[in-house]
């Protein structure tokens, strides 16, 4: 899925979020019959991945608290009434598993919803790819993988109209990739499975452009 479209679709079932503090807060939404209606939620063979998401710090999405919230948000993406949340500053160091995803039933409004919670069940919310990041992607031993990719990023950026588009047939974006490839073989065992593992499906799509369902690009491309 491509940049631009993934940024789009973001407010698609978060739009009425307001800025929350850090502190919980109860807030109340007006919910929307229509939305869900138009909503099919599903199970996704991302959950079986783990809790290897987190929650990028610039995101003001509403984060439900308690084990109640959750049961309820796996049921329906309309905004809880009523309900605590915490602002994502909150929760910067949980890691979170994808435990369903929603798609629009109707074609063009936007991009997948994925609902999230940590281990407990304490923390959950629904958002979409570009609220999330893979939970080690800006630690130091992850440095090198993410420089490569990030180019490979900004040189479609800068030039979107590129027919190329993050393709690997171009010589530039495969040097890089290689260089990432390299540099995930370096990576502490458990980093390392899942990132050449992430990096060999994305090479068999043969562009880093489309995302898809490879959470390591989630918020790179």
């Amino acid at each position: 899925m491509k940049v631009k479209n993934l940024l789009i679709a973001a407010t698609l079932f978060v739009s009425s979020a307001s800025i929350i503090s850090a502190a919980p807060e109860m807030v109340s939404a007006a919910p929307s019959t229509s939305m869900q209606q138009n909503v099919s939620i599903k199970n996704t063979s991302l959950t079986k991945q783990g809790y290897i998401v987190r929650l990028k710090q610039d995101s003001s999405i509403k984060v439900y608290v308690g084990k109640g919230n959750y049961k309820k948000l796996s049921k329906s993406v309309i905004p809880l009434k009523n309900a605590k949340t915490v602002s994502t500053r909150a929760v910067k160091n949980v890691k979170f598993r994808i435990e369903k995803i929603a798609y629009m039933k109707s074609k063009g409004l936007g991009a997948p919803e994925y609902l999230i919670a940590s281990k407990n069940k304490k923390y959950s919310t629904w958002v979409t790819q570009a609220d999330l990041e893979y939970y080690y992607l800006n630690s130091k031993s992850m440095k090198n993988v993410k420089k490569y990719l990030t180019r490979i990023a900004k040189r479609y950026s800068s030039n979107a109209d590129d027919p190329r588009g993050g393709s690997l047939k171009d010589k530039k974006n495969l040097k890089d990739f290689n260089s990432a490839v390299k540099a995930a073989k370096k990576l502490p065992a458990k980093q390392r499975k899942f990132v050449l593992k992430s990096l060999a499906e994305q090479k068999k799509v043969g562009n880093t452009n489309e995302v898809g369902n490879n959470i390591l690009f989630f918020s790179i491309f």
